[in-house]
């Protein structure tokens, strides 16, 4: 009896000998599994991660470069307007209307200019160039047997036949003070000269010289001669009168002057229109009269 309980606790003892190795292996393959599974895990993290990483370095490339795209496709596009551009037109109305276009992409949209180049010989194309910015400008106007491409650093080297320039002063008041306006008053007690088409002007004489003055409108007008060369300043004061028959100039605020002298006078100032325009004031000047007064009237 004491052998077989010996026996059967013999018995007992392997077998739970036996239930601990089995619960030890399925514990430690529990354990192996986890680890497996936490490993294939943190592999497929670091996979999507990277993933993630590969990715978003691929969208920041993506959008850079998207970024620099459209830059690039708009100087490619869009030329340089600052510098020379090519201009295609051959007529001269058609290429100072490119000119304007260009003028107004660097200058504003806003601003007035010029829309005849105010002659109409073909032989002689026109070409611009241009300093300043869209409150103080100046536009220059030349002619030659060759267009040449718009803001050509070579056109600075070459004489003008026309500028237009555009000065803004601190106040309206300040932009009046600029014009060279004088009244009729100014001028009573002088002797008068019948100009045509109702004008009358007053004619100033001393120290050789000869001043002849009139009012249109706005517009305080006077031809300058010098009398020690014998000129007279009234053939010139109705060819005056008879252009701006034909031709309207720009109405002022309040004042506009023109200045011009008789043709055969050496070294004299060359014709030159200025009006006030709120704080701006606004001046073409050109060699030839009837250039001056036609360019001057299509400015807009």
């Amino acid at each position: 009896m004491k052998k077989t309980l010996i026996v059967s606790l013999a018995a007992l003892a392997l077998m739970l000998a036996g239930c601990g190795n089995q619960t030890e292996k399925q514990a430690q393959a529990s354990s192996d599994k986890v680890s497996t599974s936490h490993k294939k895990q943190a592999q497929t993290k670091k996979a999507s991660s990277t993933s993630s990483s590969s990715s978003v370095s691929s969208q920041s490339s993506s959008e850079t470069g998207s970024s620099q795209a459209p830059s690039s496709a708009t100087s490619s596009s869009a030329p340089d307007y600052s510098g020379q551009v090519r201009i295609s037109a051959t007529q001269n109305l058609q290429r100072l209307g490119q000119f304007n276009y260009l003028l107004k992409y660097n200058l504003g949209k806003e601003i007035v200019l010029p829309n005849n180049p105010g002659y109409n010989d073909e032989s002689k194309k026109l070409n611009v160039w241009y300093e300043g910015d869209g409150n103080n400008y100046s536009i220059h106007y030349s002619q030659a047997a060759s267009g040449q491409d718009f803001n050509a650093n070579s056109l600075r080297d070459v004489t003008d036949y026309a500028v237009f320039t555009k000065k803004t002063y601190g106040s309206a008041s300040e932009a009046q003070a600029e014009i060279n306006y004088q009244t009729a008053a100014m001028t009573q007690g002088l002797p008068k000269v019948n100009l045509g088409y109702g004008i009358i002007g007053t004619i100033d004489s001393g120290a050789g010289q000869k001043y002849l003055h009139w009012n249109e409108g706005r517009w305080s007008l006077g031809v300058h001669a010098v009398a020690v060369n014998d000129e007279d300043p009234v053939p010139t004061a109705r060819r005056v009168v008879e252009l701006l028959e034909r031709y309207y100039l720009p109405t002022p605020d309040k004042y506009g002057s023109g200045s011009f002298s008789v043709a055969s006078s050496s070294g004299q100032q060359a014709p030159t229109l200025k009006w006030q325009a709120g704080n701006s004031v606004y001046s073409l000047e050109a060699k030839d009269l009837t250039v001056l007064v036609r360019m001057a009237s299509t400015v807009k």
